[in-house]
């Protein structure tokens, strides 16, 4: 807060020097912030009080009497530290949207939010900046001069604001605030927001050192600063311990198979104890999970709560033959989602083969709970992603906004290989759900073996007549219908079942070895794969592909298989497995088009949760 030692002795002997040349003249007057010069006749000493604070004890209020906040100011701990967001909502609802390309380019979606602009876009908006004030001198003389900078990368990263009555106002120069002789003696109250989240490390990593700067006003003159820290809030991605609040699903026109599927899932969420909001996008695409990610960003709140701030990525998903305009069009829908407090980042590589663009799509990336091994705790969880091996270097995702996910820091991800899957997405081996367990959550994880031996018992039992699939069709009036045995018989399924199964091993390997997975934390969930083209498929509707909803219900997808006395085995092993844990199973039909189209519930939908009550600033990333 004061000066150092060195910067003290600078002063002493500014002031011996004064006073040998009393009665002279020094200039001081500033434009935009920077001194220039003018008569000024310098008298008496020269020791400002130059203190600048913020929220360091994140208790959400900046308190001039309350040493902690000064204490440690220039550091980020995860127990100290200041903190602001990335102001990109559209608070005042005035950006325009457009789902057509040809009339607002996906470049221009993006570019408009509030921090656009040097303007504070209404008291919505002002709730949105982090405020930083600096203590009064209330001897300070007329040939003060005070300014404040914000240093390095962060200088274009950031806006500046300061208050003037009841309104705050920037500057042309976004990253400086000049202040006035009396000014500093009342005191200033300053307000900051990022235009950016942080993408690239390399370029920014997200810290801001907020300097405050008092001197005479001559270049040459001692100068007297103080410094704090600041961090912009990282995107922090939902897991599946807090309930739904926005379900979003696809509402595709003239697909009546899909919208019975809608009209069942409306029918099921309101149903619940607490329904969330259901979003019906009108789009042309049925994967809501896959083109646009809920995620959000935070700051402390005064009371200990977080100001919060929705946002929606966009799925980094290119379409080649669209050279100008290229990513997929139903992630617009992101666009159209934000609003107040709700936020929308893309980012993509154009030119990755197309191949690998599967990869890029939000059914790839899942969140890992909360948890913590050999004393290293993840609050947050951590990513859960499917790429290639290192011999495809063709079939990986999509690397700048891998580099963005990981510059997040909170959630760092674990990798696994999905590339023998035709859609290549994690979501179709492994799920997360609430658990009343020790660790708070349990795996569901494929066992294509489990399925086998199902049928099998099913068959020794004299059921190997009884039907899976009875009257569906793969499309095309393709019978899908199959008797148990028939199945059984089938050496391509039986193979690439086999095949699945050392596969979903692998993934095991690399998530026990992450996560310290027990036996006991493990459900496993019976389907059987098939191979189609570009890789392994589920045979019968994969079960972990589901909607959590909350701590007490999911919807999964009915899995259409044989009737025994009335009861489909597979349904009653995986309500039998759930109930365990307090979880009820709703069956949602999603035969056609999902499952024919290669994905379940999962995949149909997409959900907002509840902000956790973990703050991600205490885990220490």
């Amino acid at each position: 807060m004061w000066a150092t030692p060195r910067v003290r002795a600078r002063q002493l002997t500014f002031l011996l020097l004064t006073l040998l040349v009393a009665g002279g003249c020094e200039p001081v007057v500033q434009a935009e912030g920077i001194p220039v010069h003018t008569p000024v006749r310098l008298t008496g000493p020269f020791t400002p009080n130059v203190d600048i604070r913020a929220d360091v004890n994140r208790d959400g209020v900046v308190d001039l009497n309350d040493p902690t906040d000064d204490e440690g100011e220039d550091t980020w701990t995860a127990e100290r530290g200041a903190i602001f967001l990335a102001n990109l909502d559209d608070d005042e609802h005035v950006c325009p949207f457009s789902m057509l390309p040809n009339t607002m380019a996906d470049e221009q979606l993006a570019r408009c939010n509030d921090a656009r602009d040097d303007q504070v876009n209404g008291d919505e908006d002002l709730e949105d900046l982090a405020r930083l004030r600096t203590a009064p001198w209330p001897d300070a003389p007329d040939y003060a001069v005070g300014y404040v900078t914000v240093l390095g990368a962060a200088a274009k990263r950031v806006r500046l604001f300061k208050r003037s009555g009841d309104e705050f106002y920037a500057q042309r120069e976004p990253a400086l605030i000049s202040i006035t002789a009396s000014q500093l003696r009342q005191g200033v109250e300053l307000a900051i927001e990022a235009n950016d989240i942080v993408r690239d490390p390399a370029k920014w990593d997200g810290f801001a050192d907020v300097r405050f700067t008092i001197t005479r006003g001559r270049v040459t003159d001692t100068e007297f600063q103080d410094t704090v820290r600041m961090r912009v809030a990282p995107v922090v991605m939902f897991h599946h311990l807090t309930p739904a609040r926005a379900v979003f699903v696809s509402n595709v026109v003239e697909d009546l198979n899909q919208a019975q599927f809608r009209k069942d899932l409306r029918a099921t969420l309101q149903a619940t104890e607490r329904p969330p909001t259901l979003f019906e996008l009108e789009v042309d695409d049925l994967w809501a999970q896959d083109y646009l990610e809920p995620a959000y960003m935070s700051m402390p709140a005064p009371g200990g709560g977080q100001h919060v701030m929705r946002m929606n990525y966009r799925a980094p998903f290119v379409i080649s033959t669209r050279k100008n305009d290229p990513l997929r069009l139903a992630g617009r829908m992101a666009f159209w989602l934000r609003g107040r407090n709700r936020a929308a980042v893309q980012q993509y590589t154009p030119g990755l083969s197309e191949e690998s663009q599967t990869l890029n799509s939000f059914g790839n990336t899942e969140v890992i709970p909360p948890y913590e091994k050999d004393g290293v705790k993840y609050p947050m969880g951590r990513l859960f992603r499917g790429r290639g091996p290192d011999t495809r270097p063709d079939f990986q995702p999509d690397p700048s906004f891998t580099r963005l996910l990981e510059a997040q820091a909170v959630q760092p991800p674990v990798y696994v290989d999905t590339s023998w899957l035709n859609v290549a997405h994690v979501d179709e081996t492994f799920s997360f759900l609430p658990a009343n367990t020790p660790r708070g959550w349990v795996v569901l994880m494929a066992d294509p073996t489990l399925a086998r031996r199902m049928l099998q018992d099913l068959q020794a039992q004299g059921h190997g007549d009884a039907k899976l699939f009875t009257g569906l069709t793969w499309g095309l009036d393709r019978p899908a219908e199959m008797t148990v045995s028939e199945v059984l018989d089938n050496a391509g399924i039986m193979d690439a079942s086999a095949q699945a199964a050392l596969e979903i091993d692998s993934q095991l390997s690399i998530l026990r070895e992450e996560t310290g997975l027990t036996d006991a934390e493990i459900i496993r969930v019976p389907f059987l794969f098939q191979e189609v083209t570009g890789g392994l498929s589920a045979l019968q509707p994969a079960l972990l592909n589901l909607l959590v909803v909350s701590s007490t219900q999911v919807i999964a997808p009915e899995p259409h298989g044989p009737l025994i006395n009335g009861q489909d085995p597979f349904k009653a092993y995986f309500e039998e497995a759930l109930a365990v844990y307090g979880l009820r199973v709703h069956w949602s039909d999603v035969w056609n088009p999902y499952h024919i189209g290669g994905g379940q519930v999962h995949c149909a939908t997409n959900a907002s949760r509840d902000i956790p009550e973990t703050k991600w600033w205490e885990g220490g990333r």
